[in-house]
């Protein structure tokens, strides 16, 4: 079903699928190839021209394709997000996959994540490789799926739960990684909130827990607001200020076109109601999953839930850490080791 993905083994695949059309236009020797991608890691050598990489133990992305009715949906960007998480929790140091230059599009989402071209093949495919012990962290996208070592605090960000659910619809799936195929990326790698608060502290570079908030009348919403996820804030944009306009309609439009999970009509809402209203854009980096979300009352009992408005909390990198340790999540895989 397009906008959703499944995890399946290579070997489960229909390699006569209409899917594989256009790749069996790049390799003539389609079934060896084919019988090739069964395997998820290598370790040997890599030939190029010129040139060897030496052996060592790396996750090879076998292909990249989205299906032709599928494409203009982000699903490429999720594609590659979700590869990179594997690789983050595989712990292996590099990441690598083989592409013609003539795929300009997919040879532009790896270079906005951050790959970069090491050589070619005997064959005219080129080599793109990441290394986590080498990234830019300038740049979210480079550095993505990590976290800067060097960041010098954290935030808050309150979304009301019907739109939390919008922007984040898997915060709720169990704790596993195969759970998150079928939809985590269907939105890509990069979240658009639209708001109205007066100020955040939210500000690029910098990590922002994502706090769910429970609008409902049924239980106690002491536990039943809680934080979900996490990301790396690239961009805070103020589009209006106490009714007047710092962009335009047709600026804030182009802003958050194909970027954003709501409607035009919504889009337009957003800019026409609300005296104040501000774009915060961000990747995602994950989320705790039913039963590890961190509630409202724990936030408070430990301190976490200081009394000021909370899209201005502002955490140490300690107490950051603290929470997503709470969420069961290892601090230590998003930060990429440096040596």
């Amino acid at each position: 079903m397009a906008g959703s993905f499944r995890r399946m083994l290579f070997s489960d695949m229909d390699a006569e699928d209409g899917f594989f059309d256009s790749l069996k236009e790049d390799y003539p020797d389609f079934a060896t190839w084919f019988e090739r991608k069964t395997a998820a890691e290598e370790t040997a050598p890599i030939s190029l021209v010129g040139a060897t990489l030496p052996a060592a133990p790396r996750l090879k992305i076998g292909t990249l394709k989205v299906a032709t009715r599928a494409q203009g949906e982000r699903l490429g960007e999720g594609a590659i997000g979700l590869a990179l998480w594997r690789w983050r929790y595989s712990g292996h140091s590099e990441v690598y996959v083989t592409v013609y230059e003539k795929h300009e599009s997919l040879v532009g989402i790896l270079r906005k994540f951050g790959f970069s071209r090491v050589g070619m093949k005997d064959n005219g495919e080129s080599v793109y490789v990441k290394d986590r012990r080498r990234l830019d962290y300038d740049d979210a996208y480079l550095c993505f799926p990590f976290l800067d070592p060097g960041f010098e605090s954290a935030n808050l960000l309150v979304v009301e739960d019907a739109y939390h659910d919008q922007l984040f619809p898997y915060s709720e799936l169990a704790n596993e990684f195969q759970e998150s195929f079928r939809s985590a990326a269907a939105n890509g790698v990069t979240k658009i909130y639209i708001g109205a608060p007066v100020s955040v502290a939210a500000a690029p570079g910098y990590p922002v827990l994502i706090y769910r908030k429970y609008t409902g009348k049924d239980g106690r919403p002491g536990f039943k607001s809680v934080v979900t996820s996490y990301c790396m804030v690239t961009d805070v944009a103020r589009i209006k200020r106490d009714g007047r306009a710092l962009e335009s309609r047709e600026e804030y439009r182009l802003r958050v076109k194909n970027k954003s999970v709501f409607s035009d009509a919504e889009i337009d809402a957003w800019y026409q109601d609300n005296r104040n209203l501000m774009v915060i854009e961000m990747v995602y980096l994950g989320y705790f999953g039913l039963g590890h979300n961190v509630n409202w009352r724990w936030l408070k009992e430990n301190g976490y839930w200081p009394d000021r408005y909370p899209n201005q909390f502002s955490y140490t990198p300690a107490q950051f850490r603290s929470i997503l340790e709470r969420g069961d999540v290892d601090f230590e895989t998003l930060v990429a080791d440096q040596t």
